[in-house]
């Protein structure tokens, strides 16, 4: 989101006014559990005020725009809520300010004068629009911060290339093909998997509406599988084209957000009892949408978060995926007594674990608040582990 260029070399004549705001918002950003509750730490409590400050002097600026941003982030990771919710919305609504959702808008303020300056809004925009995403996974029927992209947008360039500070070709996000001269980065994978999850959230509350074609909201749905299993394929293709771990690391953000987009999905028609259902005719393509719901569970929980959980990264956003896919994994345990299934479930504990080491989101120390951990014991899922290591020892 941050060109390293502009904020090494700033220019004397256009400097932002909240630079230094950033630069206090990117250090809070860095914090690691040290007592003091997150909501309470003294520099979030003055980032804040400064920010709120800046705000009321009227102030609209990138760099104000990108410190809210980095506020929220900090907000969703720390579990504060519904203070994230709120702060991205005012970062979206600066951003709508500058015509940063829509090139052809009319232009209230002056047009970024150079490429890595546009570049780096356009990051600053996608970064809003995948928090906006994921801070709404859980809510019901609250409208976006961000609204859809328009038909010509464009995907942030290879990070490789931004962190260089190079000058290269932009992809669109809708197209049939990519071009051979570009190389999608994890970044770009990630605002990918962001609107499909967007998709899906707004997808799953059209499925409440008595008033739609259930027939059109099937096929819907239908779609928004296939799309997300393409997603997911490329993403893996290209984790395991880049040897390095830092790459796959890397992509581990992109890989939870569309994993947790098809948990959600499926999690909508795998019940074969949900509500709107038992109240009509059930349709076939119901049937089989429901099979193909109990099939994704089962390959998420057992199969891709795993290798998610083994990869070494500090992602907060694997949380939400890692959290799901252990409730999908009690589900087929309770039901089949499935022993790949207790493996895997053990594996992305683990691997929630060692996010509780970084995010509160994962789990609150100290004694605050528990998040993800806490809610899996208190939903009896920690004990399934407990259970087979006992029958192991016993054995």
């Amino acid at each position: 989101m941050i060109s390293r260029k502009r904020v090494t070399y700033p220019d004397p004549f256009s400097q932002d006014a909240c630079h230094d705001l950033l630069l206090l918002c990117m250090k809070i950003c860095t914090l690691r559990p040290n007592g003091h509750p997150p909501s309470q730490h003294p520099l979030y409590m003055l980032a804040k005020t400064l920010c709120a400050a800046a705000e009321s002097a009227g102030l609209v600026s990138l760099r104000l725009t990108q410190s809210l941003v980095l506020l929220a982030l900090y907000e969703a990771c720390q579990a504060i809520y519904p203070a994230c919710y709120l702060t991205i919305s005012r970062a979206a609504r600066l951003g709508i300010l500058m015509s940063w959702h829509d090139r052809d808008a009319q232009q209230l303020f002056k047009f970024a004068d150079s490429w890595s300056k546009r570049e780096e809004q356009r990051r600053t925009w996608w970064t809003i629009f995948v928090l906006d995403r994921f801070i709404s996974m859980d809510t019901s029927g609250l409208p976006f911060s961000a609204p859809e992209p328009c038909p010509d947008e464009l995907l942030p360039v290879n990070d490789e290339d931004w962190v260089l500070g190079k000058t290269v070709p932009s992809e669109p996000l809708y197209t049939a093909c990519f071009s051979s001269i570009t190389t999608l980065g994890s970044f770009a994978r990630t605002c990918q998997a962001a609107h499909m999850l967007g998709k899906v959230i707004t997808h799953k509350h059209l499925k409440t509406k008595s008033s739609h074609d259930i027939l059109h909201v099937v096929q819907e749905a239908q779609s928004l599988n296939r799309a997300l299993n393409s997603l997911q394929i490329s993403i893996e293709e290209q984790s395991l084209s880049n040897v390095s771990s830092s790459s796959a690391s890397s992509l581990a953000c992109a890989s939870a957000i569309c994993i947790s987009a098809q948990a959600l999905l499926y999690g909508a028609y795998g019940c074969p009892d949900a509500p709107g259902i038992t109240s009509r005719e059930r349709l076939t393509h119901e049937t089989e949408l429901q099979s193909i719901s109990v099939q994704g569970l089962r390959a998420l929980g057992s199969t891709l978060t795993p290798k998610l959980a083994q990869i070494q990264s500090d992602c907060p956003l694997q949380a939400r995926c890692f959290y799901t896919a252990c409730s999908a994994c009690s589900w087929f345990i309770r039901e089949d007594n499935e022993p790949q299934m207790k493996d895997a479930l053990v594996t992305i504990v683990d691997g929630l674990k060692r996010l509780s080491e970084r995010w509160p989101i994962a789990k609150r120390t100290d004694g605050f608040q528990a998040e993800y951990i806490s809610l899996l014991e208190h939903g009896g899922i920690l004990r399934l582990i407990d259970t087979t290591s006992d029958m192991e020892i016993t054995s």
